[in-house]
């Protein structure tokens, strides 16, 4: 008879989720080697390897990892679930694991954890932050039961729940030419120093919408972050476009950035929260994507 125990479980899957065991160990508050204990005994139980220890790229989950996490959530969830059966919704317990698209989760996660940690004091969030293709990556593989994210490049099948419609927008110094235009051409901008943020999906969306009017940026410039790209804009190093857009449209240190519809008609961008299609949704899962619809609609 093949014996595990919950905490072993719960050791595996988090360092499935954080790709180390001290990421792992330092989420669940113990040492280091209870975490690599906790899995050596799961594998030896098994009969299998779960995962393979790469110095460069920490661990990564074997076949039979990837089988067994969304089995071992499905475990953990439903032993959760059985000890609120007498509970109402405060009663909620449980762990949720979100990743959100970098330059996105800042201004949609803040509330809607917060709110949600109000409503549910019980549940432990792990929080993860990564460009699109990071965020597609960890949700297919299951390290993620949610993701805030752009629809852009996501799997057709997970579930998703729409919480906003962003259009792309011009970013131009203050004192650019083109500020002084209530809009502006993708035509005028791509004779400019386009900025851009040097990160997959991100980089070929924006310059997709050029390619699809036949027009090529005749310079470019890469940066890492959306606002080094922003500072960039606001000292008149070049031009850049964006779908998000902050409050206070100025730079880190002051400096104030004009910001211009486009004039020719592009497609919005949606903000999603998206399900994994590795595992069944989990009742914690469940109870945040309708929190975050409601707290969109209330919005």
């Amino acid at each position: 008879m093949i014996g595990f125990s919950f905490r072993q479980l719960e050791y595996f899957v988090a360092a499935a989720e954080h790709g180390s065991i001290s990421a792992a160990a330092r989420a669940r508050h113990v040492s280091q080697p209870s975490v690599s204990l906790a899995i050596s005994q799961l594998e030896g139980t098994l009969g299998e390897r779960l995962f393979r220890r790469q110095v460069s790229r920490g661990l990564e989950l074997t076949p039979a990892g990837q089988r067994l996490l969304g089995r071992a959530r499905d475990i953990l969830n439903l032993a959760v679930a059985m000890t609120q059966v007498h509970g109402g919704p405060q009663a909620l317990r449980g762990q949720l694991t979100l990743v959100c698209f970098q330059d996105l989760g800042p201004y949609y996660a803040p509330r809607l954890l917060a709110g949600f940690r109000a409503q549910h004091p019980e549940v432990t969030v792990t929080l993860f932050e990564t460009d699109l293709a990071g965020v597609h990556r960890t949700l297919s593989a299951g390290k993620a039961e949610l993701a805030l994210t752009y629809e852009l490049g996501l799997d057709p099948l997970a579930e998703r729940k729409v919480l906003a419609q962003l259009p792309p927008y011009a970013l131009l110094p203050a004192d650019h030419p083109l500020a002084a235009q209530a809009e502006v051409s993708l035509l005028d901008l791509s004779y400019e120093c386009l900025i851009l943020e040097d990160i997959a999906q991100t980089r070929e969306y924006f310059l997709s919408l050029f390619w699809s009017q036949d027009l090529h940026p005749m310079a470019q410039q890469y940066t890492q972050t959306f606002e080094m790209q922003r500072g960039l804009v606001a000292h008149g190093y070049g031009v850049a476009l964006s779908c998000t857009r902050p409050v206070g449209d100025q730079s880190y240190d002051g400096k104030p950035i004009a910001c211009r519809p486009i004039r020719e008609e592009l497609n919005p961008q949606r903000v999603v929260l998206a399900q994994s299609t590795a595992m069944r949704p989990s009742q914690v899962a469940q109870a945040f994507m309708s929190w975050a619809a409601a707290d969109t609609l209330e919005g």
